[in-house]
């Protein structure tokens, strides 16, 4: 009856080392799984750290490229303007002696020839009082000396009233005017115009 019972609780224990067994496998299986879950994890989220540090490096590097490449289109364009600059002086005042030229074509009446239009940057205006004092040096004009011949001196005076109403000039005035005989022996009116361009007016 002894060795019957001996065997019974010899073979209970065997059972329950054999579970204890299968259960500490599972649990080690089952700790298996989550750790290798949680390295898997961390490997994919450093991964994506990795890529996202590389895309953020040739973002930089991208933009460095485009930074170089802006300084020296900046530095291009801070050598060349003061070119811009002289070109668009030099476009402003062709524009400035062409409209002045017109207005001196248009205002030449029927009946008055042109013979010479001169320009100058070193006109002096007339003076318009005779009592004004000389000794201070007048200031110069940009203009035109403009010489021809009228068949009245009418049409002379008419042609310097034109230009006195024309934008381009400041003053106008006789620098001098003689009658003479043509070749065909009529009486014709040669004269010699001053036309001052009007100053420019400062940009407020």
């Amino acid at each position: 009856m002894i060795n019957v019972n001996l065997i019974s609780e010899q073979e209970r224990l065997r059972r329950m080392g054999e579970a204890a067994g299968r259960i500490a496998f599972f649990a080690a299986v089952v700790v298996f799984i989550l750790t290798m879950g949680a390295i898997t994890a961390e490997q994919t989220r450093l991964r994506a750290q990795r890529n996202s540090m590389a895309a953020i490096r040739a973002q930089s590097a991208q933009l460095q490229s485009r930074k170089t490449e802006i300084d020296l289109l900046q530095g291009q364009i801070d050598r060349k303007k003061p070119l811009v600059e002289l070109l668009r002086g030099a476009r402003d005042s062709e524009a400035k002696w062409c409209t002045a030229l017109t207005n001196v074509s248009d205002s030449a009446p029927e009946g008055l020839k042109l013979m010479s239009v001169r320009s100058s940057d070193s006109l002096q205006p007339r003076i318009k009082e005779s009592g004004a004092s000389t000794s201070k040096t007048p200031p110069k004009y940009e203009g035109f000396t403009i010489t021809g011949e009228a068949a009245t001196a009418d049409l002379v005076g008419q042609f310097i009233r034109n230009l006195g109403n024309a934008e381009s000039f400041d003053d106008v005035y006789m620098e001098s005017v003689r009658r003479r005989k043509s070749a065909n022996n009529v009486e014709v009116f040669e004269f010699d115009v001053q036309a001052l361009l009007a100053k420019e007016k400062p940009t407020p």
